[in-house]
């Protein structure tokens, strides 16, 4: 026999029910549209972050003297940024549905700390930490598709161009040829299809150990989005010039009291500051020439081409072998 009170709890969880369905109270009614999109790991978490916001969020004065077109970096100047760094992943766990593979994405850290970084448009409390799938406003796990198709399912708008800003623990996938060309098929089917892509790979480190291995997948990615037909675009963040500026730079990280370097793995905000100065007129055309093709008709293929200091000839397989470190440590 059904009691006053079993009909008033029915009640209310039937009212808290139909609330939640119809006013999308922590799914994409709560998030806010974003334009730009920067996805990556932890460089951005634990360094480049707001550098990156301050550059994209004032496109036109940085990309002035880019020899762009006015109309095109004022209008990329007025588009709205969010940025999400997520330490310890890679590329390839996006792009997965299994939960293994997504677990760096999906589950809280043993010791209760959060695992992402937000700025901008995807930053909705004091703090820029938060848990992928425990934050209301970001919901990007639990269910069949991949943590990527997610995010375009939960925001409100699919965005104009999304950055991915990637190598450390991509480093492995992108030196198999097979497996690099996998995570750009997969890319190519989960984005939505009026979004532009622009690859940015990450800043050098302090270690050349950890760079060679990291160049070479550099390359490999250069050259398979060449060959593949790629809507994505592609900037080089290891060069000469910023390889030069970053190995063996203890300036540009983190440091023990006596000097020597806790942390060669992520630059600090002098050194974001710095890779931004050095990459910036590269990365100004690469936005600018992703999101305005010189051919409308071919927007989903036009690209800016390769720099040449980036590109030499396909790795032969025998080479695909990281250290370890350079695979197991946070990117």
């Amino acid at each position: 026999m059904r009691t006053r009170r079993h009909r008033t709890l029915a009640h209310c969880v039937m009212t808290a029910a139909c609330l939640i369905a119809s006013t999308g109270l922590t799914n994409a009614a709560d998030m806010r549209p974003v334009d730009i999109m920067v996805l990556g790991d932890s460089q951005l978490a634990f360094g480049s972050g707001p550098a990156m916001l301050n550059f994209l969020d004032k496109f036109r004065d940085h990309c002035g003297d880019a020899g762009l077109p006015e109309d095109q970096t004022g209008a990329i100047d007025a588009m709205n940024v969010g940025i999400l760094g997520v330490r310890a992943t890679g590329l390839w766990m996006w792009l997965s549905t299994t939960r293994k593979a997504t677990r760096m994405i999906c589950v809280r850290d043993p010791n209760g700390l959060s695992n992402a970084s937000t700025y901008g448009r995807l930053r909705y409390r004091n703090s820029r930490w938060a848990q992928i799938g425990d934050s209301p406003h970001h919901q990007f796990c639990g269910n069949t598709r991949s943590p990527l198709e997610n995010i375009f399912a939960e925001l409100p708008n699919a965005p104009k161009l999304v950055i991915f800003n990637f190598l450390g623990l991509s480093t492995s996938d992108w030196l198999d040829q097979m497996k690099l060309r996998r995570d750009l098929s997969r890319l190519e089917d989960q984005l939505p299809n009026e979004t532009a892509c622009l690859f940015l790979t990450t800043i050098p480190t302090y270690s050349p150990r950890i760079n060679r291995p990291r160049h070479r997948a550099q390359q490999n990615l250069a050259r398979a989005l060449a060959e593949t037909g790629s809507r994505c675009g592609f900037v080089a963040g290891h060069t000469p010039s910023t390889i030069r500026a970053f190995q063996n730079n203890r300036a540009y990280y983190r440091r023990r009291r006596n000097g020597t370097v806790k942390d060669p793995y992520h630059a600090n905000a002098a050194g974001a500051r710095r890779f931004l100065g050095l990459r910036g007129p590269a990365i100004c055309r690469g936005v600018t020439e992703t999101l305005f093709p010189s051919q409308p008709a071919l927007a989903r293929t036009a690209r800016p081409k390769p720099e040449p200091e980036t590109i030499s000839p396909p790795l032969p397989m025998a080479m695909t072998q990281v250290s370890a470190a350079a695979e197991t440590r946070p990117d």
